[in-house]
């Protein structure tokens, strides 16, 4: 059988990356605190992206670490020794757009790959095939390609530089991230790692004598969903499916990577995967769509009167000790009630469990039949044997 089809998932900063890690993704993407987008995200220190690595590596996992900032001159002088740090740790590639930066690298280092990030807004084959030539090794596309561009783009690199799509998460209002929205109405540039996401402010829609048109006016779009596309994508001969997300939640990352995993191996062995569309969405708390993959997108993949959505599933709690099959240490992350029932997210399940909660006792051995504290720990046992581990997780179903 070839080799099964790349899942990529973000990670905000150490927990995050184990957990996506833990459950399925097979590589995961992180910035440093330098020379990488999404600034308000956690971030990795160095120590941080060395553990991470040696983490990913035990598994037969990779770790790309993000550089895409589009540098300033200000930033130049500082880029040398901040490479050197980083290609100390071993990470498997640099995700970049800057030329400059792709340079430096290929001066330090001839053999790490390089991963074009979307910033360079990549959605034609000739543009791959540049960057191919400038000894890159992978294209993360723009997402303004379509799947009909997508399979002609594959077949004109003719293998020569490997293809990498989003599959899950926001979609940028601008081209591929290149916004100058933030930048101009709070000074914070989205392209140095400053986005204040300004497209998803609400407004008023006026005309220039102040009449209002809306309220509750935002010129986001609704996020990327592509479950549904999965076949289709791998059959396509893509390299990699990328969940968007470093500034996502532990909870986000647990459901979405697990969902994605289950439903990939799941086509792989010739099932259906019904149950993790479903689940994916337990998540969401905005409209999704399949953004540019049908064809070019109208108004109606905006969001121009957004309606959040209440997150269907609530995070409960963590795992962080296994007493045994059925009682376990865990750390709650919201209120929960002894009656309340529960899904449990585990790789080692082959699909989501429903539990109740037999006995639930804080660390002075009380009995409890609620505990409204988030960030407590509490042992508690289940109406069901489960081969559950530490970090998997529990949600109010």
């Amino acid at each position: 059988m070839a080799k099964k089809i790349e899942l990529l998932s973000p990670a905000g900063d150490l927990q995050r990356g184990k957990t996506a890690l833990d459950f399925g993704a097979d590589a995961i993407y992180t910035g440093a605190q330098n020379y990488s987008l999404r600034a308000r995200a956690s971030n990795f220190t160095y120590d941080n992206i060395e553990e991470i690595c040696n983490y990913a590596h035990q598994l037969n996992k990779k770790v790309y670490v993000v550089s895409n900032v589009l540098c300033q001159n200000s930033m130049l002088g500082g880029y040398g020794e901040y490479l050197q740090k980083i290609l100390s740790s071993k990470p498997d590639a640099l995700i970049v757009s800057d030329p400059y930066i792709i340079s430096q690298i290929r001066k330090v280092n001839k053999d790490i790959e390089i991963h074009i990030s979307t910033q360079q807004s990549v959605s034609n084959s000739k543009a791959a095939l540049f960057f191919a030539r400038n000894k890159c090794n992978r294209i993360i596309l723009s997402r303004e390609v379509t799947f009909e561009e997508l399979k002609q783009m594959i077949k004109n690199v003719e293998g020569k530089i490997d293809l990498e799509v989003f599959v899950h998460g926001a979609v940028c209002i601008a081209y591929s991230g290149r916004c100058m929205v933030s930048a101009n109405f709070c000074l914070r540039d989205a392209n140095i790692g400053g986005c204040a996401q300004s497209c998803r402010w609400v407004t008023s829609l006026c005309d220039e004598n102040g009449k209002v048109y809306a309220d509750n006016f935002s010129i986001s779009a609704k996020d990327m969903c592509m479950i549904t596309k999965l076949p289709e994508l791998i059959k396509s001969g893509v390299k990699s499916l990328k969940i968007e997300g470093r500034m996502k939640s532990e909870y986000y990352i647990a459901t979405v990577v697990n969902a994605y995993r289950k439903a990939i191996d799941a086509i792989y062995n010739n099932e259906t995967y019904d149950e993790y569309v479903e689940d994916v969405m337990k998540a969401a708390n905005r409209e999704v769509d399949l953004a540019w993959n049908p064809g070019r997108p109208d108004e109606n993949k905006m969001l121009y009167h957004e309606d959040q959505k209440v997150v269907k599933q609530n995070f409960a709690f963590t795992i962080t000790k296994k007493i045994n099959d059925s009682t376990y240490e865990i750390l709650t992350r919201n209120n929960i009630k002894k009656t309340d029932v529960f899904e449990v997210i585990s790789p080692k399940l082959a699909k989501i469990e429903k539990v109740k909660i037999i006995k639930m006792i804080d660390k002075n051995k009380n009995d409890l039949e609620i505990c409204p504290t988030p960030m407590s720990v509490l042992t508690i046992e289940i109406d069901k044997s489960l081969p559950i581990d530490i970090n998997d997780i529990g949600r109010i179903a």
